[in-house]
């Protein structure tokens, strides 16, 4: 049995884990944060959505010798009060020192609730507000599927999917109502600066993708990434009857059409 398995079947004993993992995390942030002011902000931000190959792009465009990552996925702190009441300081601690980077290098950070957060956008214009946004949207009928399965997996749900869709809208539901979300950082950032892929796209052919980003980035566009296997994947997802899709199909349908059109792209979510 993988040590993995024996956590997911003893949450007191992954639960004690996490905590032992977070007191490290915050041993190193308190000392990264005695240079804080000599690190970098993010040139960059993966926004969402969640269940959308952000963990996947992340971990792709750290392996680009000209873009470097926050000390580790999810900081959400404009997201998350927890966090953001930490200040500029503790953010800054999980970048790089501006001078050891090269020339011509970027940093970035991925946090897939800021799409659907209504803090993030107004916290991180006051910021950063010249950083550019990049965000992945999926099937948003795929995506609450893949959120519930993912709910199921951490024993947060027991009731059966199409009961859970019919129910609890705000966490299955409007997490796909990308519009929406969507807005808020167009009226704060130049369009210019804002990057909406396809997540189908991006799964069926991560390397063009990463082409894209790269020029949105002004990054050098011919760098191979070895490992593109894709990350933090679920593996406990079962079947689902037609009629579940069915139904989040045509509760998604006019709201899908309303973001093509808003965003100048058919993603083709038929």
């Amino acid at each position: 049995m993988s040590y993995m398995h024996v956590l997911s079947r003893f949450p007191a004993v992954k639960t004690a884990e996490n905590k032992v993992m977070q007191a490290c995390i915050d041993l190193v942030t308190k000392k990264r944060e005695k240079r804080w002011r000599e690190r970098a902000l993010p040139d960059f931000v993966i926004v969402g959505g969640m269940k959308c190959g952000t963990s996947s792009l992340f971990n792709y465009l750290g392996q680009h010798p000209q873009l470097f990552g926050s000390s580790y996925k999810e900081l959400r702190y404009f997201s998350h009060d927890e966090y953001y009441s930490k200040g500029e300081k503790w953010y800054r601690s999980h970048f790089p020192i501006m001078k050891n980077l090269p020339d011509g290098s970027l940093t970035f950070e991925a946090s897939p609730d800021y799409l659907a957060s209504p803090e993030a956008p107004e916290r991180m214009e006051k910021l950063v507000p010249n950083t550019k946004i990049i965000s992945l949207l999926r099937n948003p009928t795929e995506r609450a599927i893949s959120h519930y399965f993912h709910s199921i997996k951490k024993g947060w749900r027991q009731d059966e999917i199409l009961n859970a869709m019919k129910v609890e809208d705000i966490i299955f539901k409007q997490r796909g109502l990308y519009k929406r979300q969507l807005e808020t950082y167009y009226k704060l950032f130049p369009s210019e600066n804002i990057l909406v892929i396809g997540s189908e796209i991006f799964f069926e052919n991560p390397a063009e993708t990463l082409k894209e980003v790269y020029s949105f980035l002004g990054v050098d566009p011919d760098i191979e990434i070895s490992d593109l296997s894709p990350k933090q994947v679920g593996f406990n997802r079962e079947p689902v009857d037609a009629a579940v899709h069915e139904y989040l199909d045509d509760y998604y349908k006019t709201f899908n059409q309303e973001l093509f059109d808003y965003i100048g792209r058919d993603f083709e979510w038929r």
